[in-house]
């Protein structure tokens, strides 16, 4: 694929590095002209100074043409009105990174599809979601959104046997806008179907409406979330969002942070949570947090080796479990060595995000690390004239290992049916397996565009379903 990088700085440099390992074809623009010699040094890519919102710059760059471009500057406001001019060029496929919470929520504006932008990537916001997901509660978790936020999945784990328990899953008495989607039991992922149960020991994820999926936990009986303190060095972006989440589940958090100014921020928009001052490496201000005794230790400044630092520091005090954002790669092997539990990468986190994009067409992002065991969660737009369109869901010959959780239209997700008809411009969150990805996205995908053999399969199919049809 084409891909056009705005921006050559650290994360920038990290994609271009990625993608060209991957044998794209890589170009990069970058007001900067050391940065971009650096980059021809080191990297197989075309390079371009300039402004990234210059006319003329995007041209020289072929923006028009290109499959995908990812606007990766350090201001989210250019990278917004970039990716649309990039988008009005003619590019395929466009993602700008934004830092706010506010330009990814769509409670009081929905930027995305305004500025006709097909992903926001938050980083920050990423990387705290992958921290959460190191802090796993007992009995649920939140895992992820998808569709422009419309969609939320979360998992739990049925504990104890209740009137839902046992039962088919079509004969559960859900909410219109949530879906059973998988099913984990005995070390095995499975998308669900009609007619499993759902077993005490079973860990089960959800998709829907967050509200909605709040009340199907009840009917398993989901025990309240078990409360942990954790201690978090740094008060930055990730830290703002990991906060959130933890108040928000009842978790106690502590955060110290060396900025008073960045300290009292957090305080203003998460009062619930305790911020001390002081510099996280010195044992003496971790003790007097009283790193001992919390459940969890975060670093999470924006320096690697403050967070190795006192990580190390807080696990040696006998904090429960130690967590460190590390942007450089190189150390993973060394911090295993000095007893920190785990550690999580921003630039990882964007690999993954940036990889879920590199697919033409009807597949507009995939995850494959969510569920694992060869489940996907699939982001798919229904494109005009394609299969699934010409008739309802349970004539399109969907594959077997695939389950289309949500469809989202005009912002509003909807739980399909047998019965449920696509239209073009309709978003759909699936679950997949990876070896029946192909066959999903060819029904999604333009006639036009579709091989011979899909032709043929659904005039099979037709021809099928035409002779079942009784003629009495």
């Amino acid at each position: 694929m084409k891909v056009l990088i705005l921006g050559g700085g650290t994360v920038g440099s990290t994609v271009a590095d990625f993608l060209c390992k991957e044998r794209h074809k890589v170009t990069v623009i970058d007001c900067d002209s050391d940065v971009i010699d650096q980059l021809r040094g080191s990297l197989d890519i075309r390079g371009i100074v300039g402004s990234a919102s210059s006319v003329d710059t995007l041209s020289e760059a072929a923006a028009g043409t290109q499959d995908l471009c990812l606007a990766l500057t350090n201001n989210s406001e250019v990278n917004l009105v970039v990716s649309t001019i990039v988008k009005g060029m003619g590019a395929k496929r466009v993602a700008a990174r934004v830092y706010a919470d506010t330009f990814r929520s769509q409670k009081e504006f929905n930027y995305r599809k305004h500025f006709r932008i097909d992903a926001l990537l938050g980083i920050e916001y990423l990387t705290a979601m992958e921290i959460l997901r190191q802090i796993r509660d007992p009995d649920s978790m939140i895992v992820d959104h998808f569709a422009q936020g419309n969609t939320e999945m979360q998992e739990i784990i049925v504990t104890q046997e209740t009137k839902a328990t046992g039962v088919p899953l079509q004969q559960l008495k859900l909410p219109g806008t949530v879906r059973i989607g998988s099913i984990k039991r005995d070390g095995r992922v499975s998308i669900a179907t009609a007619t499993d149960t759902i077993n005490p020991g079973d860990r089960v994820s959800l998709l829907g409406e967050t509200h909605a999926i709040e009340g199907v936990k009840k009917l398993f009986d989901i025990a309240p979330l078990k409360k942990r303190s954790v201690l978090i060095a740094g008060a930055g972006e990730v830290a703002l969002y990991l906060v959130k989440v933890l108040v928000k589940r009842g978790n106690s958090v502590k955060l110290i942070e060396r900025n008073k100014e960045r300290g009292h921020l957090l305080s203003r928009i998460v009062p619930e949570a305790t911020v001390l001052y002081g510099d996280a490496r010195r044992r003496n201000i971790l003790a007097d947090a009283r790193a001992a005794e919390c459940d969890y230790f975060v670093g999470a400044t924006d320096d690697d080796e403050t967070n190795i630092m006192c990580c190390i520091e807080a696990g040696s005090l006998g904090a429960g479990s130690v967590i460190a954002v590390v942007h450089n790669t190189d150390y993973g092997g060394l911090v295993e060595k000095l007893g920190i539990n785990a550690t999580v990468s921003p630039h990882e986190m964007v690999r993954r995000q940036v990889e879920g994009l590199l697919h033409p067409g009807a597949l507009t992002f995939v995850n494959p690390y969510l569920l694992g065991y060869g489940i996907e969660v699939a982001e798919l737009a229904v494109q005009e004239n394609s299969p699934v369109t010409e008739a309802p869901l349970k004539d399109c010959g969907l594959p077997r290992r695939a389950l289309l959780a949500s469809v989202v239209r005009d912002s509003t997700p909807q739980l399909p049916g047998a019965d449920f008809r696509l239209q073009p411009g309709d978003t759909v969150v699936a679950l997949v397996h990876k070896d029946d990805e192909k066959r999903l996205v060819e029904l999604f995908t333009d006639r036009k565009e579709c091989p011979p053999r899909l032709k043929e399969t659904m005039a099979d199919l037709f021809i099928k379903s035409f002779s079942n049809q009784n003629t009495d």
